[in-house]
């Protein structure tokens, strides 16, 4: 009876695994007729952060007019709701925004779309005295955050303030390197910290803790002058719109079945005439 029910029961169809997670032979020993390309690779990634559109995560520092942290953040949150109200992308901001007196550090994440018109939007007002683009990260397999996150903080004038070797040939890497792994940290114990159901109050302020991994002025100043890195303008206009590229087979009609080189009837002075049909 079993057997039977088993049997008239429709097959429930499997979701897809990425390459890595899948335990066949084939999987972990590709062979030469089974090659991966960089689409694969895109398409795996878009499997694991469960979407089916190109995700995106840029890490931006910024300095202000001497503001405290709070009254940034108001200033920001008005941006963003001014541009929700407006925009035609579905997928909202999400992402960390944290506000010090005088600066910013934000990583947000989102559609494509969503984060170029996020940057068009910032690039157009006067909030930056000055901007870097520190991290773009394209196409990640994993949101470090469900919404929008912000906090604010008043001790970054009281943090020792790190001395930078000038002479060291690798201080611009190693100052980003060190960096990013601050901001990741902090990310990960915000995150840590929003997701803990044991207190309902989260506060919008850093404490202590966060201290040790909150980057000083003298980093933030260090990157701001780097001009190897995009400011926030300079991004949005390079990146910020995504380019609509219309292909050969939108331009012509009807479409052709063999393409025809442009010059096969042209021959120059040189070229041999393989035809023998004369001249």
């Amino acid at each position: 009876m079993s057997n039977s029910t088993a049997s008239n029961s429709p097959n429930k169809k499997k979701k897809p695994l990425p390459y890595f997670m899948e335990r066949t032979e084939e999987a972990a020993l590709p062979s030469f007729q089974n090659r991966r390309t960089l689409a694969d690779h895109v398409k795996d990634n878009m499997l694991c952060a469960g979407r089916k559109s190109y995700f995106q995560r840029i890490v931006y520092v910024g300095r202000h007019p001497k503001v405290t942290g709070m009254t940034l953040r108001d200033r920001f949150l008005k941006l963003i709701k001014e541009l929700q109200e407006c925009t035609v992308c579905e997928i909202k901001l999400f992402g960390l925004m944290i506000n010090f007196d005088g600066y910013t550090v934000h990583m947000v994440e989102s559609a494509e779309e969503t984060v170029g018109e996020y940057l068009r939007t910032l690039a157009a007002t006067d909030l930056f005295e000055e901007s870097r683009v520190v991290l773009v990260y394209n196409n990640i397999n994993q949101r470090l955050f469900r919404k929008l996150v912000w906090r604010v903080s008043d001790y970054l004038n009281e943090l020792k303030r790190t001395e930078l070797d000038q002479r060291n040939p690798n201080l611009t890497q190693g100052t980003i390197n060190a960096f990013l792994v601050q901001v990741y940290q902090l990310c990960k114990m915000v995150r840590e910290e929003e997701l803990d159901e044991r207190s309902a109050f989260k506060s919008l302020y850093l404490d202590e803790n966060y201290e040790e991994h909150t980057p000083d002025i003298a980093v933030l100043e260090y990157l701001l002058g780097l001009k190897c890195l995009f400011t926030v303008p300079e991004y949005a206009s390079f990146y910020g719109r995504l380019p609509d590229v219309s292909s050969f087979r939108d331009r012509v009609w009807p479409i052709p079945k063999d393409l025809t080189p442009y010059d096969v009837f042209e021959a120059g002075k040189y070229d041999v005439n393989l035809t023998f049909g004369g001249k």
